[in-house]
């Protein structure tokens, strides 16, 4: 028992060293994200403010929306352009001769549709009846 005791303090003791390091980086960060969060509430304001008697109140509230709907559009596809990324430098996820390969299909592929096309084409005037 007094293995496993150990073990198990020696664990705790790395996760209280640990969360002591990434406290104060993660509190200034959720900081940083409510005062951010602040900051475009008042921009809200100020653009609807601005943009109301300009256009028109429903008007003004359609292009602040359409504004934030086309920036979240675009910080989606960010995110998932960088969760789709591969790493090209890991030997683990390459396959000998995959990409010659690909290239191979792909040019067998157009040959054969071409071949197919042509003979379509010559064998038209030519049917058995």
């Amino acid at each position: 028992m007094g293995i496993l005791d150990d073990m198990v303090h020696s664990i705790g003791r790395d996760v209280r060293m640990d969360v002591r390091k990434l406290l104060l980086p993660v509190l200034l960060a959720l900081a940083g994200g409510l005062i951010g969060a602040t900051g475009v509430g008042f921009l809200t304001a100020w653009a609807y403010l601005t943009l109301g008697p300009a256009i028109g109140h429903g008007s003004a509230a359609l292009v602040i929306g359409l504004g934030y709907l086309v920036l979240s559009a675009g910080l989606v596809f960010l995110a998932h352009r960088q969760l789709s990324k591969h790493d090209p430098d890991d030997p683990s996820m390459k396959q000998p001769g995959a990409q010659g390969k690909e290239a191979t299909d792909a040019a067998s592929e157009i040959a054969f549709t071409a071949a197919f096309v042509l003979a379509r084409y010559l064998g038209a005037g030519k049917r058995d009846g």
